[in-house]
């Protein structure tokens, strides 16, 4: 059995944390159904996804050449499906959709860079570190002829 270390069990406002994207925390989703805690990670920088019922890992693998990937699993009598759908590459638009017994239970969309304030999402703190490192990179390898 696996456990995910990073979900906090009885938090008021886990749903609050869980429900979130960034370049360094990856994307978060969360869900509930008949008091259980399911919950869907999937990281910016390799493709791993691991989707968590009541804090264990029930399904991971990674996803790096596809829009789409399915999570199916099954808990206390019922089966159940984790959908992801990349629907926007350049504003990092995922939504995914949980289903039990083939039912949609609920559907929810995050996204790396808002309509509302584009900018300020995407020239996140870490974005810029990323930046000037990859601009002194370059400086230092032209100024030592590293690579030619």
């Amino acid at each position: 059995m696996l456990i995910n270390p990073t979900i906090e069990q009885h938090d008021e406002k886990r749903r609050d944390k869980m429900s979130q994207v960034s370049l360094t925390k990856g994307y978060w989703f969360f869900f509930e159904h008949e008091g259980n805690d399911i919950s869907m990670f999937g990281s910016v920088w390799n493709g791993k996804e691991n989707v968590s019922f009541n804090n264990e890992i029930v399904s991971s693998f990674r996803n790096l050449n596809k829009f789409k990937s399915e999570h199916s699993f099954s808990k206390n009598g019922h089966n159940y499906k984790v959908c992801t759908h990349m629907t926007n590459m350049l504003r990092g638009t995922l939504v995914v959709s949980l289903y039990c017994d083939d039912e949609l239970l609920q559907t929810e969309t995050l996204s790396q860079i808002g309509k509302d304030k584009p900018s300020k999402r995407f020239f996140s703190k870490t974005f810029l570190w990323f930046l000037v490192l990859g601009f002194a990179v370059g400086v230092l390898a032209g100024h030592f002829n590293l690579f030619g």
